[in-house]
C-alpha cells in the first residue's frame, strides 16, 4: 500500500488532471507526448509521480474509452483521499500508546543499573512476544488460516478491512463501464486476507457460470450479511453501481468505528500498564538507592 503522503499526492494530481480535462485543455499542455494514445492520461500521471495499481490503470482506461475520463479520475482521487484519511486515523490512535511503550523501555534501561536488569529483560521479552504475535497474525491472515479470522477483536476487524479493497475495486471498475464478469476477478484479487479471498473465489466461480452476484455471494457466504443484502437489493432493482457505493460507505464507517474503539481501549490498557510499571520503577529505584546509601555508611 502507498504511504499516506503518496495517497494524498495522488489524489491532488488526479483532481488536477480531471479539472484540466473538464476545462478542455489539450493533453499536450499537460505533458502528453501523443494525445491520441489511450495511455496518454496514465503517462501524464506517471510524469507527476503518481503510481497507479494495475486495477486503477484499467479503471482510468475504461473511463477514457467511455468518455468518462474526468469522472473516473475524480472517483479515484476520492478513494485515495478516503484511504489516506482512514490510515491517518489508525496511525493517530496508535501513535500515543506506542510512544508510551517506548518511554517505558527507555525509563527501564536508564534505571537498570540501580533497580537491576530483570525488569528491562522482562519488558524486552514482552515486546518481542507482542511483535511475534503481530507478525504471526499477519502471515496467518495472508495464508488463509481461518483461526486468525476467528480471533476476538482482531479477527472481525481484519475481515471488515479485507472487504474494503474488494468493494472499492468492484465499484470503481463497474462504475467505469467494465462488465461485471471482468471486474469481479480483479476485485477478488485485491483482497489481502486469504480466507476472505478464498470465499470470494468460490463466489466468482459461481458468478462466471452464469448466476447472479447475489446468488454467488449467498452460496459462498462471502462478505458481511449487510453487504449481501445491500447488493441483492441493488441488483434486483437494476442499480448495482449505487448499491456497491452504499455498501462500501457502510463498511468503511463500520470498520472505522471498530478500529477507533479498539484503539481507544488499547490506549487505555497501555496507559494503565505504563503507569503501574513507572510507579514500580520509581519505588524500586529509591528503595535500592537508599539501601545502597545505608551500606556505604556502614
Amino acid at each position: 500500500m502507498p504511504s499516506i503522503r503518496a495517497d494524498e499526492h495522488a489524489a491532488m494530481q488526479l483532481l488536477d488532471v480531471a479539472s484540466a480535462l473538464d476545462a478542455g485543455l489539450p493533453l499536450q499542455s499537460l505533458g502528453a507526448v501523443d494525445p491520441k494514445d489511450e495511455r496518454a492520461v496514465l503517462e501524464i500521471l506517471r510524469r507527476r509521480g503518481v503510481i497507479l495499481s494495475p486495477d486503477e490503470e484499467t479503471i482510468v482506461l475504461a473511463g477514457w474509452h467511455t468518455g468518462r475520463a474526468s469522472a473516473s479520475l475524480r472517483a479515484r482521487a476520492d478513494e485515495r483521499q478516503r484511504r489516506a484519511e482512514f490510515r491517518r486515523t489508525m496511525w493517530s490512535g496508535l501513535r500515543y500508546p506506542l510512544l508510551l511503550m517506548l518511554l517505558l523501555l527507555l525509563a527501564s534501561a536508564t534505571t537498570a543499573s540501580i533497580i537491576g536488569y530483570g525488569f528491562l529483560v522482562g519488558l524486552v521479552v514482552a515486546y518481542g512476544a507482542a511483535a511475534a504475535l503481530v507478525v504471526a497474525a499477519a502471515r496467518g491472515l495472508r495464508r488463509g488460516d481461518e483461526r486468525w479470522t476467528r480471533m476476538p477483536v482482531l479477527g472481525p476487524i481484519a475481515t471488515e478491512l479485507a472487504e474494503l479493497p474488494y468493494l472499492e475495486t468492484l465499484s470503481s471498475m463497474y462504475g467505469a463501464g467494465i462488465p461485471l464478469l471482468k471486474a469481479h476477478p480483479a476485485a477478488v484479487a485485491a483482497v489481502p486476507v486469504a480466507a476472505v479471498q478464498n470465499r470470494l473465489r468460490i463466489a466468482d466461480t459461481v458468478l462466471q457460470s452464469g448466476r447472479s452476484l447475489t446468488e454467488s455471494l449467498a452460496q459462498s457466504l462471502s462478505l458481511h450479511t449487510e453487504t449481501r443484502q445491500l447488493l441483492a437489493t441493488g441488483e434486483q432493482a437494476g442499480q448495482l453501481e449505487d448499491a456497491l457505493q452504499r455498501a462500501l460507505s457502510r463498511r468503511r464507517e463500520v470498520a472505522a468505528r471498530a478500529v477507533t474503539d479498539t484503539t481507544r481501549r488499547f490506549t487505555g490498557l497501555v496507559y494503565a500498564v505504563v503507569v503501574i510499571c513507572i510507579v514500580a520503577i520509581v519505588v524500586t529505584f529509591w528503595t535500592n538507592f537508599y539501601g545502597s546509601l545505608g551500606k556505604l555508611r556502614r
